[in-house]
């Protein structure tokens, strides 16, 4: 065998020898199972992290309530009903443009409605008067239309008085006869226009004080009067 031959020879018999293949099988190749066996990242610490709110963007979570809006400063203005006098008693003293120097007066004053510029009243009014041997008394029913405008406010203690309307009066008249027994009645039923002018002013809460002239159309009877009365609501 030549030279070359030997040395082939002895590389073959290197590589096969049992040294050679343990060593080789001491060699650890790259192991897929080594990745699959690697612990996976710990699912308990990703779950303690802090992450942000889902339910900050959930949409079944989000509070869609209308917000209260801050009370106003501005009291609202009350309703209608708070600035009425739904009902009212009237007594008062008046002086008359006649042959009476004075009259007397009760009244009861019921509201009914409120339309258009006006508020709308009905009144009953009991009127007595005296002079000498004549005496006077009248039973009068109003239907009078107020201004809303005069009507006011609930705070105003003072207010303008202004209505005007229809009214049929029933006037009863007494005459001591001089000289006689007898006494003579005289018994009347009649319409009239009546605009009434003045003031009101609240005492307290319920009690009032008014001061109003009554001018009627055709002036020809002694119960127009200027007065003062006072009234209870």
């Amino acid at each position: 065998m030549t030279r070359g031959h030997w040395i082939a020879a002895a590389f073959v018999a290197f590589f096969l020898s049992p040294a050679t293949t343990a060593l080789a099988q001491e060699v650890t190749p790259p192991d897929s199972m080594a990745f699959e066996e690697a612990a996976p990242p710990d699912s308990t610490a990703v779950e303690g992290a802090t992450t942000p709110d889902s339910t900050a963007t959930n949409p079944a979570t989000l509070d869609l309530s209308p917000k209260e809006e801050p009370a106003s400063e501005t009291a609202p203005e009350p309703p209608d009903e708070e600035r009425l006098d739904r009902d009212r008693f009237e007594w008062g003293v008046g002086v008359v443009d006649g042959y009476f120097d004075w009259v007397g007066t009760f009244a009861y004053r019921r509201f009914l409605r409120e339309g258009g510029p006006f508020q709308q009243h009905v009144m009953i009014e009991v009127a007595g008067a005296k002079k000498d041997y004549l005496g006077e008394g009248a039973v009068s029913l109003l239907y009078l239309f107020r201004p809303l405008k005069t009507v006011g406010r609930p705070g105003w203690r003072v207010r303008p008085l202004l209505e005007f309307g229809g009214a049929g009066h029933l006037v009863i008249q007494v005459a001591d006869i001089a000289g006689f027994s007898d006494t003579g009645f005289h018994t009347k039923v009649y319409g009239k226009m009546h605009a009434f002018a003045g003031v009101e002013a609240m005492i307290t809460h319920r009690w009032g004080l008014l001061v109003r002239g009554r001018f009627t159309m055709p002036a020809d009877r002694p119960l127009d009067y200027a007065q003062a009365a006072i009234f209870l609501r």
